[in-house]
């Protein structure tokens, strides 16, 4: 990686340069590679004879490392370029699957969700960072390189599907080539020169910034949506008798929404982005808390999650925008960041506290709490008179 003490005075190199074809192929393809490490992980786990609570044990591993990684960020991001940052962790990646290719023993599971864990965190905040500097309107950026990211998503898990058949190593093979082809792609990007940290008012004030702190509450949220759907969600379908396949086409169709949310937002204005943010994140808690309270209806549990997804889609891309938004020319990356770390913290969180009101309540009241709690914070956030931001 190319540190920021040589020119980091320096104007960016080719700052007016349109970089989106190269930034959305590199997105696609990291995305990709996760959508087939997310169904050939767990698989190859299984296969190796692990039992499925040390694979949650892995899968909480990534977790972890995510939210640690994100914590240095900000510091990250005033020392080295974004594309360095982006085809660092491509690599970071690439090393995570072609580690479980050469074993499958304990510690190379580990050492890989570490590795894998630490890349999601670095990729997601840089190639954020770099999508609103670039030109062209910013929120618009970053919906087309989250559209991107959700193709590649969508499309991974199926082409593991199908790879599996001929093995999983074959599988793992084709992750690590996805986010082999991002590393390459960052080679096309601008290189636009590291945040100047010193001209940042800092993490704290930061978050109490008006829009700065509706985004974080926001991601929260998102967090919890996306973090149930891969939990417990699922066990919710199961006991109303929904088969794998329904459930499969259920989180699909939940996903989908979400893209076709942001395609619909491609053109959104700035000043509609807090409104639109607000919304969905109530709309996504409100979701989860029908979902939470409602009779075993697969009608009901698609329209549920079909708008869940569609706010949560929503909140994803556009809270990130919106903090993006609030923030100065070099405090964009420490707002990026900080929004992200509250939906590392909520993927995290969320999942171990459910398990923990299971020894209380039934499952239905525990999501139904932890959808309040995520909720709650929208009574306070964003209540200031609007503060704008330097520029």
């Amino acid at each position: 990686m190319q540190s920021a003490t040589r020119p980091a005075a320096a104007p960016n190199r080719e700052p007016t340069r349109d970089d989106r074809p190269a930034v959305l192929l590199v997105v696609f393809g990291f995305s990709m590679g996760l959508g087939v490490g997310t169904v050939a992980i767990p698989l190859l786990a299984l296969s190796a004879g692990y039992a499925p609570a040390l694979v949650g044990f892995l899968v909480a591993t990534a977790a972890a490392t995510q939210l640690g990684t994100r914590l240095g960020l900000p510091w990250l991001l005033g020392r080295f370029r974004d594309r360095s940052l982006i085809g660092a962790s491509s690599l970071m990646m690439v090393a995570a699957f072609g580690l479980l290719l050469v074993s499958t023993a304990l510690p190379v599971f580990v050492a890989a969700q570490l590795l894998q864990g630490g890349a999601r965190a670095i990729f997601w905040t840089s190639s954020q960072t770099h999508a609103v500097r670039g030109p062209g309107r910013p929120v618009r950026r970053l919906i087309e390189m989250n559209v991107a990211g959700n193709l590649g998503t969508l499309t991974g898990p199926a082409l593991a599907g199908m790879l599996a058949l001929m093995g999983l190593p074959v599988a793992l093979g084709a992750a690590a080539a996805g986010a082999f082809a991002a590393y390459l792609g960052s080679r096309h990007l601008s290189e636009l020169a590291p945040f100047d940290r010193r001209r940042s008012a800092g993490t704290v004030a930061l978050l109490r910034r008006d829009g700065v702190d509706v985004a974080c509450w926001a991601s929260i949220v998102g967090g919890v949506w996306w973090s149930m759907m891969g939990s417990f969600v699922p066990v919710i379908l199961v006991g109303a008798g929904i088969g794998a396949q329904g459930i499969g086409w259920l989180i699909t169709a939940s996903e989908g929404a979400g893209m076709l949310a942001l395609i619909a937002l491609r053109n959104v204005r700035p000043a509609r982005v807090r409104p639109a943010v607000r919304v969905a994140a109530v709309g996504a808690a409100a979701a989860l808390a029908a979902l939470a309270l409602a009779p075993s209806d697969v009608l009901l549990y698609a329209g549920l999650l079909v708008v869940g997804g569609a706010a949560s889609g929503t909140v994803t891309t556009l809270a990130p925008a919106m903090a993006s938004l609030a923030a100065g020319p070099n405090e964009q990356g420490d707002a990026l960041a900080l929004s992200g770390t509250f939906r590392a913290g909520a993927l995290f969180v969320a999942p171990a506290l459910v398990g923990s009101l299971l020894a209380v309540v039934a499952l239905g009241p525990a999501l139904l709490i932890v959808a309040a709690g995520a909720l709650l914070p929208a009574v306070v956030v964003g209540r200031r008179r609007e503060v704008s931001a330097p520029r």
